[in-house]
């Protein structure tokens, strides 16, 4: 429900001129109809490029990655080089490398601080290099992911498509549901009861009372029972809505926001809640999930895979969350997720955009898909049932195990005709299973799903940090009870005083641009 950005570093930031090698476009003898032929070696010498990557499972050191690594050279003629950190480090690490010098030709962004970074002058506008060494790119990827990173006409990066519409949920044990005699609740009202149950009625069968109804997943805390239960106490879910006076407005200043936040500290009285939400970590939430102690989780799709019920169904097998809408006086509709949030950007900072382009365009085809993303058919996998992959490897169906796994994969494409995550493995049947879910939900695009805004040339851009720490702040006061909920519009209040109305000023001069 905040408006989020990054710091903004960029004018620290040395540009110098872009290093140009030409290099020969390369012509394919590919048979697959989704390419358009660019399998023949590149010729002329290997030009060294450098990624950021944030996922540093994805790093295995194996033999079996340099041997992906020279197929990718001589396919595109880049010599990629992919640096990993850790996901909370990486917007740090990234500019450190661009500002200390150190080589960096690609990273990704989002779209929100790419197009900051565009007016800094740090990245490229892709256009031309699409059009003469992205053949496949623009032909596989899905336009609306294009345009959701197109801005004045410039393309920004390579979108990495949304894999789920609906991406947050409340999602429900039905194996308590079914011990208890319970049936998956309709409404609000519904869900309470089902809450009650679930702290008293001892589902994990261990005859003591240490059941939690409520927690969140996926690290979300406060910010996450927002997004999942805000569609069914406001209008606009975490969206902004549009008021009487014509303009669009913050969800916190809908009198139903205080509706909700009443009901959360209402259930956090209660009991219902876990404890030591506010505090936990992703890593903390999933272990109570593992622990089997969660009868309800506001999460992410995949917020309950992950060293949560995987770990939690050796123990009970028939362990399962699923995705549920409730009914109450909102929406009653998930907000649809754009169909690209993120990019992967090229730096004008940069050895060859050209060579960086060339391995992009041949993720972006059936054969460098697979290689990029599970390595060397035959050697890392092979097509089992249903032509899912397995892994050549102790356990072929555990990811783990794998020895190449995703290490220069940067394109995301949702291929027609195959499922999301193609492993045949329990976490990516499990992310099928719940994309499939939550896309059954009832959805609605937010009124400015269209709108690109460019929060750097808001008068209130040095205040956006400061009006998001206040609203995290007040929210975390007013759900442990040291304000009470009924000092809601007080606060309100402070915010528009602080910066938050020239916010929504400015916010809505670029919505009411976009709409002539």
């Amino acid at each position: 429900m905040e408006q989020k950005r990054m710091p903004r570093l960029w004018l620290s930031i040395l540009i110098v001129s872009v290093m140009a090698t030409s290099t020969a476009c390369s012509s394919s003898n590919t048979k697959d109809p989704k390419g358009t032929g660019d399998s023949t070696p590149t010729k002329g010498a290997p030009v060294k490029v450098v990624g950021l990557n944030c996922n540093a499972t994805f790093d295995r050191k194996t033999p079996e990655e340099k041997h992906v690594h020279d197929i990718l050279q001589e396919k595109t003629g880049a010599d990629v080089n992919i640096v990993f950190s850790e996901a909370g480090q990486c917007v740090t690490k990234r500019n450190l490398m661009l500002s200390s010098g150190e080589q960096l030709e690609f990273a990704e962004m989002s779209i929100t601080d790419a197009i900051q970074a565009y007016n800094d002058g740090v990245i490229l506008s892709l256009n031309d290099l699409l059009d003469k060494y992205g053949p496949n790119l623009k032909k596989n990827v899905v336009p609306a992911a294009f345009e959701k990173v197109t801005y004045k006409n410039q393309i920004l990066g390579i979108p990495i498509e949304t894999p789920v519409i609906t991406p947050n949920a409340l999602q429900i044990r039905t194996d308590w549901l079914a011990k208890l005699n319970l049936s998956m609740p309709k409404t609000v009202d519904d869900y309470e009861k089902i809450m009650e149950a679930f702290k008293t009625g001892d589902p994990d069968g261990n005859g003591k009372a240490d059941t939690y109804a409520l927690s969140t997943g996926s690290g979300g805390r406060i910010d996450m029972l927002e997004y999942v239960f805000a569609p069914f106490f406001q209008p606009a879910a975490t969206a902004w809505w549009k008021d009487s006076d014509g303009k669009i407005k913050p969800p916190e200043l809908h009198p139903s926001y205080k509706d909700m936040m009443a009901k959360f500290v209402e259930w956090k009285k209660r009991g219902y809640i876990w404890p030591d939400m506010v505090l936990s970590t992703a890593p903390k939430q999933q272990e109570l999930i593992a622990q089997n102690k969660a009868g309800t989780v506001a999460a992410s799709f995949s917020g309950t895979i992950i060293n949560a019920v995987e770990v939690l169904r050796k123990t009970v097998p028939d362990a399962q969350y699923v995705p549920v809408a409730l009914e109450g006086k909102g929406i009653n509709k998930l907000p649809a997720a754009p169909a690209a949030t993120s990019a992967w950007v090229i730096f004008k900072k940069n050895a060859s955009p050209e060579a960086v382009m060339k391995y992009f365009d041949y993720q972006a085809t059936p054969e460098g898909s697979d290689l990029v993303y599970f390595g060397v058919e035959g050697e890392n996998f092979t097509r089992g049932t249903n032509k899912l992959v397995e892994f050549v490897a102790d356990d072929k169906t555990d990811l783990s195990k794998a020895k190449y796994y995703a290490k220069y994969k940067t394109v995301f494409i949702n291929w027609p005709g195959s499922p999301v995550w193609p492993a045949n493995t329990w976490v990516h049947q499990e992310y099928n299973l719940k994309r499939d879910q939550v896309h059954k939900l009832p959805r609605f695009d937010p009124i400015d799903a269209k709108v690109l805004y460019d929060t750097s040339k808001w008068k209130s851009f040095s205040k956006l940090t400061d009006l998001n720490t206040y609203w995290s702040e007040q929210k975390i006061k007013v759900f442990n009870g040291e304000i009470p909920v009924e000092n809601w519009d007080s606060i309100v209040k402070k915010w528009l005083e602080i910066g938050g109305q020239q916010m929504i000023d400015d916010k809505n001069e670029q919505f009411a641009a976009a709409a002539k």
